[in-house]
Order: C-alpha cells, then sequence, then structure tokens
C-alpha cells in the first residue's frame, strides 16, 4: 500500500516558499508546476493573496519552489500555504485523498530562531568559560565581599576557629527554628521562649525542648492570634483531658488482643498529640496536615476551602457508636459501643463514659475546626494579623538573604564591592542609583526599617509607609535586570546568572508585597465621640417623626378626598 502524500516541511523567506512533501509527485501531466495548485495567502494582513509564480519542482529534494513578490512578505509575517490537486507518483491525492492540505509557516522563522539559539548557547558557554563556578559551602550565609565577610587565609582567625563558628550559627538554627540576627535579643529570646518550655521541679527549672519546623519569629511581634489562638487552647484542652481518658480505656471483651489494643490507643495519642502541635503552628496550621490528622483519627473528610456565601458549613457526625477512623477502631477493639453485651458493671459502663467524652472531645474540635477555616491558608482574606505578620517576618528574612545572593553573584563575575559602589544605572523614569545603593536599600528595610514601621504604627504602619516602599523597591529591581544603560555596563552584569539572580529578589519582594497588601491600612477607622452618636440618633428620631407626620397627612387628604366625593 502507497505511503499518504502529506506536506513535510515549508520554509518561507520574502522571496520564496519552498514546501516539501512526504513523497515524489506525479509529474507527467505538469501539476506540481501549476501555479493554481498552490495559494499563500498572508495571516493578519489585508491583502488576502500573495502573488506567487514560476513554481520549480525539485524531484531529489521532493519540494516545490514558489518565487514570491517581495513586496508582499516580510521578515517575522505568518503565511498560510494551501497545496491542492495534487498527486503522488503512486496516484495518492494530497491529504489523505482529501485534495488539499494547508500549513502555517513564518517567514524566516525558523532561522530566526536558530540563530537565536545558537547565540544564547554561545553566551552561556562563554559566561561559563569566562567567569568562575559560583560554590559555596551549604548550609552557610553566602560569602559576599560587602560588610566584611569571612576572615581570609591571611586574616588572624584560623580555619578551624571559622569551623566552629559556623557549626554553632548551624546548630542554634536548628535547634531554635530561627536565624541569629546581629542585635536582635528580643527575637532570640522570643525564639527561646517558642522552643522551651520551662518547670519547677523539686525545687529546680527543668527545661523540655519542643522541636518546631521554624519557630514564631518575635521580631514583628507576631504569634498565634484570633481562631488559630481559640482552636489552639480547645485543642491543647482537648488533649490535656482525653489523653488520660485513652489510658483508661479497657477492653470488655475478654478475648480482644491487648497488643492491638496497646497499638492503637499509642496510635491515637500519637495523633492527637501532633494535631494539637499543628494547631499551634506558627504563621497558621497547614490545613492539609490538619485534614490529614481527623481523617485518621475519625474517618472524616473535611473540606479544605471554606464554604461559599450560599453553602452551609458542613456538619462532621458525633455520634461515637458510628465514628470511623482509628479511634473506631479502638472502640471496636476494646467492644467500648453503648450498651455492649460485655456491660457487667457500673465501672463497665464508666469506660464506655470516658471513650464517648474522648469522642465527643474530637469531634467537636473538627467541628470547630471547619467553622473557622475561612481565617487559614495562605490566600486567606479573613486572616488574623498575628500570625500575618509571622508570614511577614519570614519573607522579610528571605529579602535579607537574597539580596546577599545577589552580591555573591555579582562577585562571581568581578564586580566586587567597590565597583558595586560605582555602578550606575539608570532607570525609565526614576533618578540614576548605584546597584550598591540599590541593594543596601532593600536590605536595610528588610531588616531595619521595615519591621519597626510595623512594630511602631501596626496596619497604617503597612499601608501609608511599609508598602510603598516595597512596591518602588519591587519596581526598580525589576528595572535593574535591563536598565537604560545596559550597554555601558560591565559584560558580567549582562551574563544570565546575574539576571536570574536579580529575578529572584524581584520575586521575592513581589512575594512581600502580596502579603502586605492582605494587612494593610491606609486611613484610620472612623471613631465617633458619644456627643456624635447621640446628634446622629436624635436626628434620625428627628426624620423619622417628619416622615411619620407626612404620611399621616396624606391619610388625611386621601380620607377628605372620599368624603367630598
Amino acid at each position: 500500500m502507497a505511503n499518504e502524500l502529506k506536506i513535510t516541511k515549508c520554509d518561507a523567506t520574502p522571496s520564496n516558499v519552498i514546501i516539501y512533501f512526504s513523497e515524489p509527485l506525479d509529474t507527467s501531466k505538469g501539476v506540481p508546476t501549476n501555479i493554481e495548485s498552490y495559494v499563500v495567502s498572508p495571516i493578519g494582513s489585508d491583502k488576502s493573496v500573495l502573488k506567487a509564480s514560476a513554481p520549480v519542482y525539485d524531484v531529489i529534494a521532493k519540494a516545490t519552489i514558489l518565487q514570491l513578490d517581495g513586496k508582499n512578505a516580510q521578515k517575522g509575517d505568518w503565511l498560510k500555504v494551501v497545496v491542492k490537486n495534487v498527486v503522488s507518483a503512486h496516484g495518492e491525492k494530497i491529504g489523505g485523498g482529501g485534495g488539499s492540505e494547508t500549513y502555517f509557516v513564518r517567514v524566516n522563522g525558523e532561522k530566526d530562531d536558530l540563530e537565536e539559539n545558537a547565540r544564547r548557547a554561545t553566551k552561556a558557554v562563554e559566561d561559563s568559560v569566562t567567569y568562575p563556578m559560583m560554590t559555596e559551602q551549604v548550609g552557610n550565609p553566602p560569602g559576599s565581599s560587602f560588610g566584611g565577610g569571612g576572615t581570609g587565609s591571611g586574616g588572624s582567625t584560623g580555619s578551624g576557629s571559622l569551623q566552629l563558628s559556623q557549626l554553632a550559627t548551624q546548630t542554634i538554627t536548628n535547634i531554635l527554628g530561627w536565624k541569629p540576627k546581629d542585635n536582635d535579643d528580643k527575637g532570640f529570646v522570643g525564639a527561646l521562649t517558642q522552643s522551651f518550655s520551662l518547670k519547677d521541679v523539686e525545687g529546680h527549672v527543668e527545661a523540655t525542648w519542643t522541636p518546631r519546623t521554624y519557630a514564631v519569629q518575635t521580631d514583628l511581634a507576631g504569634g498565634i492570634t484570633g481562631a488559630q489562638a481559640s482552636l489552639y487552647m480547645r485543642a491543647k484542652e482537648a488533649m490535656d483531658q482525653s489523653l488520660p481518658l485513652l489510658d483508661g480505656l479497657e477492653s470488655l471483651n475478654p478475648d480482644s488482643d491487648s497488643d492491638m489494643a496497646t497499638a492503637l490507643k499509642e496510635i491515637v495519642r500519637s495523633q492527637i498529640t501532633e494535631l494539637t502541635g499543628e494547631m499551634g503552628f506558627a504563621g497558621g496550621p497547614r490545613i492539609s496536615r490538619v485534614n490529614q490528622y481527623f481523617h485518621l483519627l475519625l474517618g472524616v473528610d473535611l473540606p479544605t476551602q471554606p464554604p461559599l456565601p450560599n453553602q452551609g458549613i458542613p456538619h462532621i457526625p458525633s455520634e461515637p457508636d458510628k465514628v470511623r477512623g482509628n479511634l473506631g477502631r479502638v472502640r471496636d477493639e476494646l467492644q467500648l459501643q453503648s450498651f455492649s453485651k460485655y456491660v457487667n458493671s457500673v465501672r463497665h459502663e464508666q469506660i464506655i463514659t470516658n471513650f464517648r467524652i474522648l469522642s465527643d472531645y474530637l469531634t467537636s474540635l473538627a467541628q470547630s475546626w471547619v467553622n473557622n477555616l475561612k481565617f487559614f491558608g495562605l490566600d486567606s482574606k479573613h486572616a488574623f494579623l498575628g500570625s500575618q505578620l509571622v508570614l511577614l517576618s519570614r519573607q522579610l528574612s528571605v529579602v535579607a538573604d537574597t539580596v546577599d545572593e545577589v552580591r555573591f553573584t555579582l562577585d562571581s563575575v568581578f564586580i566586587g564591592a567597590p565597583e558595586r559602589q560605582t555602578l550606575q544605572l539608570e532607570f525609565g523614569k526614576d533618578p540614576a542609583l548605584f546597584i550598591e545603593d540599590l541593594l543596601s536599600w532593600a536590605q536595610i528595610f528588610a531588616k531595619e526599617e521595615g519591621p519597626q514601621l510595623i512594630q511602631t504604627s501596626g496596619k497604617l504602619g503597612v499601608g501609608d509607609g511599609f508598602l510603598p516602599i516595597v512596591r518602588k523597591l519591587h519596581h526598580l529591581v525589576g528595572e535593574a535586570r535591563e536598565p537604560i544603560n545596559k550597554s555601558k555596563l560591565p559584560d558580567g552584569y549582562k551574563t544570565i546568572r546575574v539576571k536570574n539572580s536579580l529575578r529572584d529578589l524581584q520575586d521575592q519582594l513581589g512575594e512581600l508585597k502580596r502579603l502586605a497588601e492582605g494587612v494593610s491600612l491606609v486611613k484610620p477607622p472612623l471613631v465617633f465621640s458619644d456627643q456624635i452618636v447621640q446628634r446622629i440618633t436624635d436626628k434620625l428620631k428627628e426624620d423619622d417623626r417628619l416622615i411619620k407626620d407626612i404620611k399621616e397627612e396624606q391619610v388625611d387628604e386621601e380620607q377628605e378626598e372620599k368624603e367630598s366625593a
């Protein structure tokens, strides 16, 4: 069976179009060189058809070459090429027997793409050969030349002391879940308080470490507030009351597997403890993790998004005899159903009662979680300020670290600290800046100015002082990637690694802007004195009396009209 005849490729220039076919064409009747078999139309142009003439068929290349009027086809234009009524040497018509086929091609498109890719590849290779590879020890701050950096081999500090200092810093970071900062005594004390709990035991104080993925940041006075504080206190109280009840559960069935019962109780204990800890997670509990623990404990699938205004809040099944999950497995293994056939004394009923109390604690906590779901989540519009400040604090730390990474990248292309202080960037509408002035502005704002604004002015400080500066920095860093005077800058500044590093800083500033917009307040709330409130109340009462008098007059007039009629 002969192969299907179709167009395999098409190239276009301003002067000609070359059409390649999958099979040799039948040349016996001169169809391949018939101009009526080819229609070339520009896309997005006022001209419907391009003038084509003098088709030439290349038997070896299996291609037809059309000559075009160079005035009608321009570089970058898209063309629509229609071929019809051509037949292969085996007698197959074009387009699977349909008689025509359409192909879209860009004038000089493939050539331009190839040249552009070749230029990019050449530039990347040249950069990798010209500039050293970027390497640094993982887990330590970037070794930027700005701000002093570490002590070199010629300094007084030996490599052993430097490694010990780095190890100590990394250990403190891992234990506290908090990155040490210079002159941040308050943040350090807050991280200690969050990571360790103190308890008086027989005349001495014992400290218990609470492992944290990320301890609460206290430099912005953020923490657990609002709905999260309420849920966390309920969860903690439920855990304190539930775990003793869980430990006291005994099997009413003498034939039950004691090892299985012990294992199930330990599983439930672990999941209740982890659920409570998640409720107190800095920055707000993670919805997926909370839902997972409720599913494991109760066998319920909770929503991940708050219900719409026209939807009711889902109801959590609360009947202890119907609870599923691991709590239901404990009930079935110990035979703790209500009115169980194994109940033989008041003590047995007390065990069942304890299980029902345990079940009620967890199901009511799950219902409270669903009721408050709208206050949680990374895209929540109802998050409380305490949780949002934790996220803002984290993002400010990321911005400050990213600035150091930009400096480190500039160091790698031989643009050191002295040159950065003289390297001028010209912007569109804003005055020119030295690159180091822009970077230090962003870092000082992230470390000092921004946190101070939020601490002293709250939401108003975010709206009136914090957010405008973040927007300006985001805009300037974006323009710094392609400044107006780009051609006058050193070649190292034009490398892809520098552009990517600046893009990362711009993205981090964009995320900081998004978080700040969620808690910003531009105008203070209106506060009325008691006198103003009384005046407004009296005015409303007077208006009500006036409306009442007008209605009575209308009724009297209507009554008089009826009597006169």
